[in-house]
C-alpha cells in the first residue's frame, strides 16, 4: 500500500510539473508573438505628431500625439509646423508648469534640448534621438572674450573654479557676459555667463532677467556638485543670485 501511494503521489507530482511547464512555455509563446506584432518605442522617448506650436520666450512648445494621448514638449526655438513628425525625451518631466510668458497652465512639460524630426526614417519608425548632452558635448572649444575683468570685492570665474572648496555655501560676486538664457524652468531663470580669466562658464540661477550678450554682476551663494535630478549636474553653480546689468 505504501509503495502504490508512493508511485501515485510521484506520477501526480510529475503529471503536475509537465503541465506547469507546458504553461511556462506557452506564455512565452505568447509573449514573443505579441512582441513581433507590437513595436514599442525606445525607453525615455516619445514619438509622434505635432498638433499645436506655440513660439514664446525663446522657445517652440510643440503639442504632440502620441497616438494613444497628447503632451507637450519644449525647447528651444524650432521651426515646426502642425503635421511634423517628432521624438523627444521624457528626462526633463516639469509637472504642474506655470509659463508666466504665456500666463498659461500645463499639467505636464517635457523642456528638451532639441527636438528630433522624423526626416530620412522609415515610415512608422521612431528616428534616432541624440542624448540631450551631446549637443554641449560636441560643441567646439568657446573662443576667449576680451574685456570681462574682475569685479570689485569678487572673484573672476577661474577662481571661483579654484578655490570652490573654500568658497562653497558662501556669498561671491561675479562679472560676466551672458552666452545663454532660460526663464522659467523650475520655478527659476538660468544665466549661464563667460569672463576673460577662462574658457569655462558659470551657471547662475536668479529670479531675475537678463539677455544673451549682457554683461552682469551676480551676487549669490556658490554651491557644489547640485543635483537637480534628470541628469542635471553642476560641480559648481551660484544659486539665488541678485543680477545687476552694467
Amino acid at each position: 500500500m505504501f509503495h502504490r501511494t508512493g508511485f501515485l503521489a510521484a506520477l501526480l507530482a510529475c503529471s503536475s510539473f509537465i503541465l506547469l511547464g507546458t504553461g511556462i512555455a506557452g506564455s512565452a509563446n505568447t509573449t514573443q508573438a505579441n512582441t513581433d506584432v507590437i513595436q514599442q518605442p525606445a525607453p525615455g522617448e516619445i514619438h509622434g505628431k505635432v498638433t499645436d506650436v506655440i513660439d514664446a520666450a525663446g522657445y517652440t512648445y510643440a503639442e504632440v500625439d502620441t497616438g494613444t494621448e497628447k503632451v507637450w514638449a519644449a525647447a528651444a526655438t524650432t521651426p515646426l509646423k502642425i503635421g511634423d513628425m517628432i521624438t523627444f525625451t521624457t528626462g526633463m518631466p516639469m509637472k504642474n508648469f506655470h509659463s508666466t510668458s504665456m500666463n498659461r497652465d500645463f499639467s505636464i512639460v517635457y523642456f528638451v534640448d532639441r527636438f528630433g524630426t522624423d526626416t530620412a526614417t522609415p515610415a512608422g519608425a521612431p528616428p534616432a534621438m541624440a542624448s540631450p548632452h551631446d549637443k554641449i558635448m560636441a560643441a567646439p572649444a568657446a573662443s576667449h572674450i576680451e574685456g570681462i575683468d574682475k569685479v570689485a570685492d569678487g572673484n573672476t570665474i577661474a577662481e571661483l573654479y579654484a578655490d570652490k572648496q573654500k568658497l562653497d555655501s558662501k556669498t561671491v560676486r561675479v562679472r560676466g557676459k551672458v552666452t545663454k538664457f532660460t526663464a522659467g524652468v523650475m520655478g527659476r531663470n538660468w544665466i549661464h555667463i563667460r569672463d576673460s580669466s577662462t574658457r569655462d562658464d558659470l551657471t547662475i540661477t536668479t529670479s531675475d532677467m537678463a539677455a544673451v550678450d549682457n554683461v552682469i554682476v551676480a551676487e549669490g551663494k556658490l554651491a557644489l556638485d547640485k543635483d537637480f535630478g534628470y541628469g542635471y549636474v553642476y560641480p559648481l553653480i551660484v544659486e539665488e543670485a541678485s543680477v545687476t546689468k552694467e
